[in-house]
């Protein structure tokens, strides 16, 4: 099982929800729900916690509860978009923007904003995503709330990292900082610390980034944020293996892999799966590798990320091939994962996925093909 359940609270709030159902109180009913969706939500039971925030949404709608309807919204936009559908999360929190607007909630509309700009920042609509970045900005500069100012500038450092506007993004990430401290707010801190570790590490500064990745991971196990702990150290696994130091990057990416599988976050659980399978096939620890592996793709499938399953194809193919000696199921693997490189126009994923066919050739004594793959891949 990848996600924990808090019985305690799930008990408290179950039992109060049964009490007011008995006594026909709606509002106490959709407070109830609210809260043990949040329960689900904090415990990665993401469909449970839509289940709830659906039935929290219907009450909240039939006492005329808008700041209820609106807030429920929000929570459901943002859950679709971890479950990787964008679609919905789009849907969701746009009712919520409108609902906002409606009631002149200041700070609920400039939060809707910004996840509004995350989602577009997950679609590569980066044009988008800095709109939406810099008016949830200022809005929240209306309202002084410090801690939503300094998310919005670290997103917008993230936007700019990604386009290559390094010094953008340097100077943004240094005022979230500065507005997450005032804030007390070492989640938020711990969060960005991560992004400057990531960016130096892009730099390939990787000394900077460790010190940045290590103080984000301390920040994050202060706040006891399991998502925030787990990204810090998958980045420091990355570090590791880079640096050849095969066993450290083995102990952060089980410990990154153990910290995310309990958020049921799926984009963040296929690469922690992803991961670990990669560096396991690489000590030739191939059956275990296969199981992370397995798991990796069937997660990017769900989240239809095809980049992610072409790149976990991959390897789970190489995985297969050592473990299992199936060489029809990875064949079959490295041909979903040639599709889509071909079609990303991905031609350093290409060239992988032709090593891995001209290694399949071989072991079927097809020397002939065997060189016509690895020629391929030198020529991509």
């Amino acid at each position: 099982m990848e996600a924990v359940r808090n019985t305690d609270r799930e008990t408290r709030c179950t039992q109060a929800l049964r009490l007011h159902e008995e006594s026909g109180d709606r509002q106490a009913m959709a407070l109830d729900c609210y809260q043990l969706g949040t329960v689900y939500q904090d415990g990665g039971h993401l469909d449970l916690a839509v289940a709830m925030f659906r039935r929290a949404l219907v009450l909240c709608e039939a006492i005329k509860d808008q700041q209820g309807v609106a807030a429920a919204y929000t929570r459901l936009g943002l859950l679709h978009e971890m479950k990787g559908d964008m679609g919905q999360a789009l849907f969701f929190l746009g009712e919520a923007q409108s609902r906002h607007e409606a009631l002149a909630d200041v700070r609920g509309l400039a939060a809707d904003i910004g996840y509004l700009g995350f989602v577009h920042f997950q679609l590569g609509e980066y044009d988008d995503a800095e709109n939406c970045y810099r008016e949830a900005l200022a809005l929240n500069e209306q309202t002084s709330a410090t801690a939503k100012q300094a998310e919005d500038l670290a997103n917008l450092g993230n936007l700019f990292n990604i386009l290559g506007r390094g010094e953008e993004a340097e100077e943004a990430f240094h005022k979230a900082l500065v507005l997450y401290e005032q804030a007390a707010d070492p989640r938020g801190m711990g969060g960005t610390y991560r992004s400057l570790g990531n960016m130096w590490l892009q730099r390939g500064d990787t000394e900077q980034a460790r010190q940045l990745l290590e103080l984000s991971l301390s920040l994050n196990r202060q706040a006891g944020y399991d998502l925030g702990e787990g990204l810090a150290l998958d980045s420091l696994g990355s570090i590791c293996e880079r640096d050849g130091q095969l066993d450290a990057a083995r102990t952060h990416y089980e410990q990154a892999h153990a910290a995310i599988v309990v958020t049921g976050h799926p984009k963040h659980m296929a690469q922690a799966h992803g991961r670990l399978g990669a560096l396991l096939l690489r000590v030739d620890e191939s059956d275990c590798a296969r199981d992370h592996l397995e798991r990796a793709v069937e997660l990017s499938r769900q989240q239809h990320d095809a980049a992610n399953t072409a790149r976990w194809s991959k390897r789970l193919a190489d995985a297969v091939m050592k473990s299992e000696g199936d060489l029809q199921r990875a064949r079959q693997l490295y041909d979903d994962a040639m599709r889509y490189f071909h079609e990303a126009g991905d031609m350093k994923g290409e060239a992988q996925v032709y090593v891995g066919m001209g290694n399949l050739e071989a072991r079927q004594g097809q020397n002939t093909q065997a060189v016509a793959m690895w020629t391929a891949a030198t020529e991509c």
